[in-house]
């Protein structure tokens, strides 16, 4: 597989990603010309987010008119790896630099791995369970919420089951002394998977609860047939955890 074929499903892992959310009853998903959103309905709580945006080839004037249309709604946009020089320029004032430079410790990391980098999945002593019921799923976007957004639900406990019902999402939990502690889940969009929501407890952190969930997930999504999982850590120091793994930096 070709670097731009990996960058291409790190898009694609991120734009499935952010449209899995708007798969919920109480979430709107709208697809306009050149770029996807998803909100939620009025009186509702969740992820506010514009995704696929597809400006590259687009005069410039035309460009510009589609990057102020996004911004004024104030929502987080994934641009893409694959913008056009031209659009990065137009989008942020800045001209682009293809220099190689190393990521600083603040700057998000973007990585794949493939089924031959994969590295031999062991257990360990803490249990960990792939969600299957609704009462687990409740459980899992608790503690996700709380680790990421501070308990506020971008995951809906009840209407976001429908990922693992139908949507196909493995969502994991890991046990430590009976008491989760850290979660992790795979989204795979026709066997191109996107390992997500990788979190511990800030409690419990640093004593590689996370890397365990997360060879549990990747080494399952291999099993049921990925050919590639890709994600986007947060940071440079996080991206040390997936390289631990096997993943490596792309992008």
């Amino acid at each position: 597989m070709t670097n731009r074929e990996i960058i291409k499903h790190i898009d694609d892992g991120a734009n499935y990603y952010v449209s899995l959310f708007g798969e919920a009853v109480h979430m709107e998903s709208i697809d306009k010309e050149y770029f996807s959103y998803v909100k939620p309905k009025s009186g509702e709580q969740g992820i506010s987010f514009i995704y696929n945006v597809r400006i590259n080839g687009l005069p410039a004037e035309q460009m510009k008119t589609v990057v102020d249309e996004m911004k004024s709604m104030n929502m987080p946009i994934w641009l893409g790896l694959d913008l056009s020089d031209e659009a990065v320029y137009i989008f942020s004032g800045k001209k682009p630099s293809h220099e190689k430079i190393e990521p600083k410790e603040d700057d998000e990391v973007y990585m794949a791995i493939l089924p031959e980098e994969r590295k031999e999945y062991r257990e360990k002593n803490d249990k960990i369970i792939k969600v299957n019921s609704a009462e687990e799923f409740a459980l899992w976007a608790r503690i996700t919420n709380n680790i990421f957004t501070g308990g506020y639900p971008d995951i809906h406990p009840v209407n976001h089951f429908i990922w693992c019902e139908k949507m196909g999402v493995k969502c994991y939990i890991l046990y430590h002394d009976d008491v989760p502690v850290s979660v992790a889940a795979i989204m795979d969009n026709n066997g191109a998977a996107s390992l997500e929501f990788v979190g511990t407890v800030p409690e419990m952190r640093r004593k590689g609860f996370a890397k365990s969930v997360c060879e549990k997930a990747v080494s399952d999504a291999f099993a049921d047939g990925a050919s590639i999982i890709t994600l986007r850590s947060v940071n440079r120091s996080v991206a040390k955890l997936y390289q631990s793994i096997g993943f490596k930096m792309y992008g």
